[in-house]
């Protein structure tokens, strides 16, 4: 396919593309005040900067509670309760100011990931002072994922023993379905969540070759480029911006309860009618049989990003009681745009180089020479 029938495609939203330099964080924001205090737990890290910034341009007086190691920096102007919620027997919040364990917060939101008795420690602290708990967990709280459209309401992980220490011995699924089952237990003004691939002009960690935009880059490098075809190609994922401006809605509306919030699945075509659309580029396509880039070692999921074939439910959560309550995601090209905007602000000679070996670590996916490599072996073969 060349670049002149590409472009003829649909691109998702194609009027909305907005460039920004979102990276300067610490830039003033208008601070009319709704009267109202928010608590965020966290948030000089991972997704924390785009919930505490939504917050603050929501009229909320933010309070940071955090150990104060990660970016210190970052929302210098904000208070900050330093504590640590990995304490045993609840020694960091035990620890806290009493003038701060008497506020009352209208609204408490909360990403964490690792120990699960960290999150039912807190709110067994804090729930008579809280509310509003957000807490953005994941698909990932699914038990099976053997069908398309799961629901909310579909069983949940299967769980062992809740666990009576700080710890970290679970996978990542199982911790973030004892830290919802903790939620349920000590609260009922709840709001969980659960994303998908979560996609955020940043990025989860910010200076981290694995953890750059694969598609956008390589788009945006040009040139001829390898891409896998396969029948009924569909992805799914979340865009950070649009699922804090849902927190806000689901915190003004008063909106509790559990939400699959991604953007309704799309055919990886459009997806990459978007990026060519955002991008300009690239000269030439080549869609190349599946089967054919896994006996090349472009293997789905982990080298070659969005596509994977199993389980079959993966890139299809239903997220229609989101929709309704009130999720409104924005345009694919302008979330391109700001992936792309990031990425040019952290790494402005372009110089992430997939799939190479840098030191003892191989960056993720695979690098330009290997696409080459296969796309000669496939117009060799006719």
């Amino acid at each position: 396919m060349d670049k002149r029938s590409f472009l003829k495609t649909s691109a998702l939203g194609a009027t909305s593309v907005v460039v920004s330099p979102f990276e300067a964080i610490n830039v003033g924001l208008a601070r009319t005040s709704n009267g109202k205090k928010a608590l965020m737990l966290g948030g000089r890290g991972f997704i924390g900067p785009s919930i505490v910034k939504a917050l603050i341009g929501a009229g909320y007086e933010v309070t940071l509670l955090n150990r104060g190691k990660t970016n210190p920096g970052l929302f210098s102007d904000l208070p900050v309760i330093i504590c640590d919620r990995e304490r045993e027997n609840k020694a960091g919040l035990k620890a806290i100011n009493k003038k701060h364990k008497e506020t009352y917060w209208d609204v408490v939101v909360d990403t964490w990931q690792k120990s699960p008795k960290a999150v039912a420690d807190f709110l067994e602290e804090f729930k008579e002072n809280i509310g509003h708990y957000h807490y953005i967990s994941t698909i990932s709280v699914y038990d099976k994922w053997d069908k398309k459209y799961i629901v909310e309401s579909e069983p949940l992980n299967p769980l062992p023993a809740a666990p009576k220490t700080i710890g970290e011995e679970f996978r990542y699924a199982i911790r973030k379905t004892f830290a919802e089952e903790a939620i349920r237990k000590n609260t009922e003004r709840y709001t969980i969540y659960r994303s998908l691939g979560m996609k955020d002009f940043r990025t989860t960690r910010p200076m981290d070759p694995d953890a750059q935009p694969y598609w956008a880059v390589r788009f945006n490098r040009g040139g001829e480029i390898l891409v896998p075809k396969m029948d009924d190609h569909h992805i799914q994922f979340t865009d950070v911006q649009s699922m804090v401006q849902f927190v806000l809605r689901c915190s003004e509306n008063k909106t509790y309860g559990e939400f699959n919030v991604a953007h309704p699945s799309i055919a990886f075509k459009d997806y990459l009618s978007c990026l060519s659309y955002v991008t300009q580029k690239p000269e030439k396509l080549h869609w190349i049989d599946g089967d054919f880039l896994k006996n090349e070692g472009l293997l789905p999921y982990r080298i070659v990003p969005f596509w994977r074939e199993k389980p079959i439910g993966f890139y299809y959560f239903n997220v229609q009681k989101a929709l309704s309550a009130g999720l409104v995601n924005r345009p694919v090209t302008q979330m391109l745009a700001d992936q792309l905007a990031g990425y040019n602000s952290r790494f402005p000679k372009d110089d992430v180089r997939f799939g190479t070996i840098v030191g003892d670590k191989t960056i993720k996916y695979f690098s330009m020479e290997k696409e080459e490599e296969v796309i000669r072996k496939w117009l060799a073969q006719g």
